[in-house]
């Protein structure tokens, strides 16, 4: 069997087992993903002007339903550091999402940045990191802490390769091994602890969202409130249960 289906059957193996072991922990993923989904709908009903501030942002909005979803299995594969890849993007994209709701102009400066180098060298000026973390905005600038995070697993450092390298030293030869996954037999903590994470800050990302869109929502606040209060609940009865096995006394 070539390498590359062997890790394929590994992949499948341990989504099984992941989802064997967490139980209804992961229907948390379907729950944010409906809240995405919900913003969508309720753009559709809300009969509010598509302007290019909301289409932008609605763009980002369902960029970063795909990124809990490939960031989700990814883990749930066995990949817990590549998962934070998505998990940065996803919050980068609803930083963008924040600029362009402040500076609706920036809209077209986003959509057009593929058209010639000059463009794109004035996008990057316009949502560079110092630019796209305001410090009035309290939800956002603690994103950026788990941006920060994210951006360290995702990178060519130590925080990235530290769980897929291990050392071996005998008398005769020093040996490093490079594990495809990241899940120990031994490790009760993972892969929940990753995934109450992504779960965690994707909720955070809808927060912003539901600022960003507001003009959208407002024509039924109670209905999208009524649905955050309610995976908010989850969420936090997921938390408490896992609380002693992601943190162990």
């Amino acid at each position: 069997m070539e390498e590359i289906d062997q890790i394929r059957e590994g992949e499948e193996g341990n989504y099984r087992e992941a989802r064997k072991v967490l139980g209804e922990s992961v229907s948390l993923v379907e729950d944010l993903l409906n809240l995405y989904k919900l913003i969508g709908q309720m753009t559709k009903e809300s009969g509010v002007e598509p302007r290019d501030e909301i289409v932008c942002s609605l763009t980002f909005l369902l960029a970063c339903h795909y990124q809990l979803t490939i960031g989700s299995l990814t883990l749930l594969r066995g990949h817990l550091t590549d998962s934070f890849f998505f998990l940065r993007k996803a919050i980068e994209l609803c930083a963008f999402a924040v600029r362009v709701k402040r500076h609706p102009h920036l809209a077209m400066e986003w959509l057009c940045a593929g058209s010639n180098e000059a463009s794109y060298e004035s996008y990057c000026k316009k949502f560079s990191g110092s630019k796209i973390f305001p410090d009035d905005h309290p939800l956002l600038k603690q994103l950026q802490e788990r941006y920060d995070d994210c951006s360290k697993q995702s990178h060519g450092s130590v925080y990235a390769l530290a769980r897929h390298c291990q050392p071996e030293e005998d008398k005769k030869e020093f040996r490093i091994s490079f594990n495809y996954f990241e899940l120990k037999n031994n490790d009760l903590s993972e892969p929940i602890r990753t995934l109450l994470y992504v779960i965690d800050t994707h909720f955070g990302i809808l927060r912003v969202f539901e600022n960003v869109l507001s003009d959208v929502i407002s024509h039924d606040q109670k209905k999208w409130e009524i649905q955050m209060n309610y995976v908010d609940a989850k969420i936090g009865v997921q938390k408490s249960k896992w609380k002693k096995v992601v943190l162990p006394t």
